[in-house]
């Protein structure tokens, strides 16, 4: 997975970080995000494959509710998270109770229980973007979660950000940066384009398709992606893809 060969692995692949960003807390807007409520308006994508008998499971992705109709809740997350249209979507959230197996040596994730996977709820692929690697999924529970505003303009340069996501398992992991740059016009991740931003804030495998949030509290992108040194060990920056983009996006599917 990966916008550029071998210097970007896409979220639901990313791996790596810079020395000190993985550490970076704004307490300021931690403690908004704890108060607001909005950890609940995140979730977790799996892909669910059934074959000659066997399940299997795909990588985790990311994703964020931004509309409920009754027990009907919407949420974006990026197109190649949910591109396996012979998977069907698993959606966890904050309510889940997520339960490993024992972890496998050598790499970077556990296997969850059965009985985790089992709780989880069903979904269902929207629309997805003719224009950026984002797409819209619905799923139904009588769960009561949080809905996110998506913000009327897109960040500026140093704007300060909060990023949602599942890396590495780390199940709604919060991480903090800045917006490092403008719109630039990325090549295709997993054949699919994007107009995005670049920011600081750190990000690993599970993070694909999860909540970019300004100070405000308002999803200003999602995240598709993030770039990394040649030998995948050093995260140079993320991207997201902007709330006028995101705009675009719902308006394309009618909303």
């Amino acid at each position: 997975m990966a916008l550029a060969v071998c210097v970007l692995l896409a979220l639901s692949g990313c791996s790596g970080g810079r020395e000190d960003s993985r550490n970076v807390v704004y307490e300021d807007m931690r403690a908004s995000f704890e108060q607001s409520g909005l950890r609940a308006s995140n979730i977790g994508i799996f892909s669910k494959t059934e074959k000659d008998g066997s399940i299997s499971y795909g990588e985790c992705g990311s994703g964020v509710i931004f509309r409920k109709d009754g027990n009907i809740y919407y949420a974006l997350t990026a197109a190649h998270v949910v591109r396996d249209e012979t998977a069907q979507l698993l959606v966890f959230t904050a309510n889940t109770e997520m339960k490993s197996e024992t972890p496998l040596p050598g790499i970077d994730y556990s296997v969850l229980t059965q009985e985790t996977y089992d709780a989880m709820l069903y979904a269902e692929t929207e629309y997805v973007s003719a224009k950026d690697d984002l797409a819209v999924i619905r799923f139904s529970t009588d769960e009561d979660l949080a809905v996110i505003t998506v913000a009327d303009a897109d960040p500026s340069m140093d704007d300060r950000i909060l990023c949602v996501g599942n890396p590495q398992n780390e199940w709604f992991a919060v991480s903090y940066g800045k917006v490092t740059s403008g719109i630039e016009k990325f090549g295709e991740t997993h054949g699919y384009p994007s107009n995005a931003m670049k920011h600081t804030a750190y990000m690993h495998v599970g993070s694909s398709g999860g909540a970019a949030i300004n100070e405000r509290m308002e999803l200003v992108g999602i995240t598709p992606g993030g770039y990394y040194s040649a030998d995948g060990k050093t995260f140079k920056y993320g991207v997201l893809i902007p709330a006028s983009e995101i705009k675009i996006c719902l308006a394309e599917w009618g909303v």
